[in-house]
């Protein structure tokens, strides 16, 4: 069970994280990718086997597994999958060969790997009712818009034939209703809340969470009147996350002033996340912006069950070093509350994600393979200074199966098709393996 309610299977340009991981989880069982990222972010075969580049990162060729085949049947060619490909992305020049297929582009592409491991590069057709055909573990079955999904195993993966026989996934379910019907039996597999994640569910049940993989942060829109980087600062000094996290998060999630995380880049703790009341006030007293005399609009996402109370929160600590901050749904915005998607292992690809879902420049990272972490810290630095942006937290993906599911152990929410780690290969007991009555024991 999911939350979203699709009306379409793809993946929108502007979705919610939530939005996102259930449209990259579903259109994953469906389609492959040329390569994939493990969770230390190692590039792993999928459907290309081989892969090189020249020096300059603006030349790759891929060599294409043999004998893969579509849903429907015709041939996963190179010319197919250079079609595919060109049509996602017009800036390169995507050419197929006798076996492989080769990627240039004006400028140089030193992250491409990550890039094409991304959902949004799932390498899929579409049929006349723009359902999409894949090469992945499982084929549409049903499809009832905003509703049902039946999915059926792919007889001929070049995988191997999935374990299951069939996923059925149910949308626009709530995590009230996803938790009540994994109680009863109703359903295998339920997102959950990831401060609920830990001990919340029957004993029956296994709870799987991700690493953070989700930004919360404060934006600042650009007709915001709070244009003194000294009034920004002042607001990120403000901010007590602790109780933060620990009430209305109730301890999920890691409070940070980075915009990656630290399992990522390991330098995190460099951006302090410390409030200093004094420090506000002290920038406050020299800034251009006299902030008694104006009122600043906070919204937030309503679909966010947490976000109204964090921005509420938020808003108490800003009066207390002298920032007047309206929470509210109407009127001017001039900071938003937002929640974005980290949606790689690859700490480069997610700044670079995280910054155009944030409203940023993309970062200035050095155009050559294998940006070091000071390159990094420096380009994320370069995106934060004049606190355009304020990172308060990193936030886990959470999700719980029940007893009958085996071998249900993602190590990171992103699809369900990940290497190391697969739905296709989950298994599921009998009713009789699971069922811990007395009365079973007889049976």
């Amino acid at each position: 069970m999911l939350q979203s309610a699709p009306d379409a299977l793809d993946l929108p340009a502007n979705a919610t994280p939530a939005d996102y991981w259930d449209a990259a989880r579903t259109l994953s069982l469906i389609g492959d990718t040329l390569v994939k990222l493990d969770a230390q972010a190692r590039p792993q075969p999928a459907l290309a086997v081989a892969w090189q580049s020249d020096p300059s990162a603006r030349h790759w060729q891929f060599t294409l597994r043999r004998g893969v085949k579509f849903h429907d049947g015709s041939a996963a060619t190179p010319a197919a999958i250079a079609q595919i490909l060109g049509a996602i992305h017009s800036g390169w020049n995507v050419r197929a060969a006798a076996d492989s297929v080769s990627i240039e582009s004006a400028t140089p592409m030193p992250a491409l790997l990550a890039e094409l491991a991304l959902p949004r590069n799932l390498l899929l057709k579409r049929n006349t009712n723009h359902l999409p055909i894949g090469t992945g573990p499982f084929l549409i079955a049903e499809w009832q818009p905003g509703k049902l999904l039946r999915l059926a195993a792919n007889e001929d993966s070049w995988a191997g034939r999935p374990f299951v026989d069939a996923v059925e996934i149910e949308f626009g379910k709530s995590l009230r209703d996803q938790a009540i019907a994994l109680e009863l039996d109703k359903t295998d597999v339920i997102e959950t809340a990831p401060q609920t994640a830990n001990g919340s569910q029957r004993h029956s049940t296994s709870s799987a969470l991700s690493l953070s993989v989700e930004l919360l942060a404060l934006v600042f829109s650009a007709n915001s009147k709070a244009q003194d980087p000294r009034l920004r600062e002042a607001l990120a000094l403000a901010i007590d996350r602790k109780p933060i996290q620990s009430v209305l998060l109730k301890g999920a999630g890691e409070p940070g002033a980075s915009i990656l995380p630290n399992w990522m880049t390991g330098y995190s703790a460099v951006f302090s996340a410390q409030p200093n009341p004094q420090r506000a006030r002290t920038l406050l007293a020299d800034s251009r912006q006299p902030a008694l005399n104006l009122s600043y609009g906070l919204s937030y996402d309503p679909r966010d069950p947490q976000a109204q109370l964090i921005a509420e929160r938020i808003a108490l600590n800003a009066r207390e070093v002298g920032i007047t901050v309206q929470v509210s749904l109407s009127g001017a915005e001039d900071i938003r509350l937002m929640r974005v998607t980290l949606p790689s292992p690859d700490p480069a690809t997610s700044l670079g994600e995280a910054a155009r879902q944030l409203g940023l420049p993309q970062p200035a990272l050095p155009a050559t393979p294998g940006n070091s972490l000071d390159d990094l810290y420096q380009a994320e630095r370069g995106l934060l200074a004049g606190y355009a942006v304020i990172p308060l937290f990193h936030l886990p993906v959470a999700s719980a199966a029940s007893a009958r599911v085996h071998d249900w152990e993602p190590e990171r929410p992103g699809d369900w098709n990940q290497s190391g780690f697969s739905l296709a290969d989950t298994w599921l007991a009998n009713a009789w393996l699971v069922d811990s009555r007395p009365e079973a024991a007889s049976r």
